[in-house]
């Protein structure tokens, strides 16, 4: 006979993922990347990169930079939002003898307000801004729009005898007998008072919704924020609708490869509608996600053995053309793992967290005496034999 035990709700949290002073000009990471990985012992003209980011032309400034740093164009590991492919690390490991892989998502930024999420199009007629990571933007913003109509359509007010109340959209509401099939759902147990028998019983009907009195811990809570109660039908919750106080019960919405992203991000998605900056917010999840998942694909899998790599994984920022200076890109390093040849000394026998990262980093030549000169490699392919190319017999 088997014996159960009752099932603990544990929590995944996400580590603290800085931004501040820990940005770096793609012009100057990626040759002290380069530099890194010469002093980690891998062996010039034998590195492979490759980088998993999205398939947007802002991207392009960090190819470049990795094809004239490391000597050859990089491989391909990328899918929409900065997910990896796993399925390509044999292909990526067969192509060179020391390996490198650079993911990231990536985010808009504009340094004059400090804003996150736009970019502006250069190639569009007149001053065209949109969404920097199509993507990412897409997947979030039907939860964003869930979460903004919840906010307008759930109000707290305070009766004549003082009592602190909440009236919900029956929609927002698991009743037992008609749950909630897809949306926005209402944790009322963290939100309002219980019977003597534990039930959640509303004090009021009304066509459409549903009055409850208030929990002592949640009045406090509000409270605290300075929040003045008002009488009569009160006022919406705006932005007093916490994170952990709903969650959503959805169909994906992505039907393409993009569905991957969707069903990373989902158990996040009170925590990204709620921030300041949604896409950057789910931009960082993304990250942190991938690298956990990619680590531990490489520790179990054959692929990469025997083989020196680094795989580094970090933000993209998006700078759009300002005051005559060209778009650029920033990178934001996360974390990174280190595996070495001969066995890697016990300083990388945990992944590199990002303070460290930083810092290993920061700490390498900016110049680099091996890059590639891209205009004269083109010359001498133009100065080069001219092949007579036929078809097969």
């Amino acid at each position: 006979m088997s014996i159960s035990y009752p099932k603990t709700h544990i929590v995944r949290r996400m580590a603290p993922f800085k931004v501040d002073s820990l940005a770096i000009p793609y012009p100057e990471f990626v040759p002290k990347l380069f530099n890194f990985c010469m002093s980690l012992g891998f062996r010039k003209g034998l590195i492979m990169p490759s980088r998993a980011f999205c398939s947007d032309e802002n991207q392009g400034l960090p190819i470049i930079l990795m094809t004239k740093h490391f000597g050859t164009f990089p491989f391909n590991h990328g899918r929409v939002g900065g997910v990896i492919a796993t399925d390509r690390h044999g292909p990526h490991a067969h192509h060179g003898e020391d390996l490198v892989i650079l993911q990231a998502s990536h985010v808009g930024y504009d340094p004059h307000t400090g804003t996150y999420g736009k970019f502006v199009r250069p190639k569009m007629a007149g001053t065209t801004i949109s969404n920097s990571c199509g993507k990412i933007t897409h997947v979030i913003t039907p939860y964003i729009e869930q979460y903004e109509f919840a906010k307008k359509r759930i109000f707290l007010h305070r009766d004549e005898s003082g009592n602190h109340l909440i009236t919900v959209k029956n929609s927002f509401v698991d009743f037992a007998s008609y749950p909630v099939k897809n949306g926005l759902v209402l944790l009322l147990e963290k939100i309002v008072k219980l019977d003597d028998d534990r039930r959640i019983v509303p004090v009021a009907a009304l066509s459409t919704s549903q009055t409850f009195a208030l929990g002592e811990d949640f009045c406090r809570r509000i409270d605290a924020t300075g929040y003045i109660w008002k009488g009569g039908d009160g006022e919406s919750i705006k932005d007093l609708l916490f994170a952990d106080l709903f969650f959503f019960r959805e169909d994906f919405h992505e039907t393409d490869a993009s569905i991957l992203l969707e069903r990373s991000l989902a158990g996040f998605m009170p925590e990204i509608v709620t921030s300041r900056n949604p896409s950057l917010r789910a931009a960082k999840i993304i990250i942190q996600l991938e690298f956990s998942r990619i680590v531990e694909s490489i520790r179990r899998g054959t692929e990469y053995a025997g083989k020196n790599l680094l795989y580094i994984t970090g933000l993209n920022l998006d700078i759009s053309e300002f005051e005559g200076f060209p778009a650029t890109t920033y990178f934001v390093p996360w974390a990174a793992h280190i595996q070495l040849q001969n066995g890697a000394p016990e300083e990388y026998a945990h992944p590199v967290e990002q303070d460290r990262l930083f810092g290993l980093i920061m700490g390498q030549s900016i110049e680099n005496p091996d890059q590639v000169n891209l205009k004269e490699e083109i010359g001498r392919m133009l100065q080069a034999p001219r092949f007579d190319i036929r078809s097969s017999k």
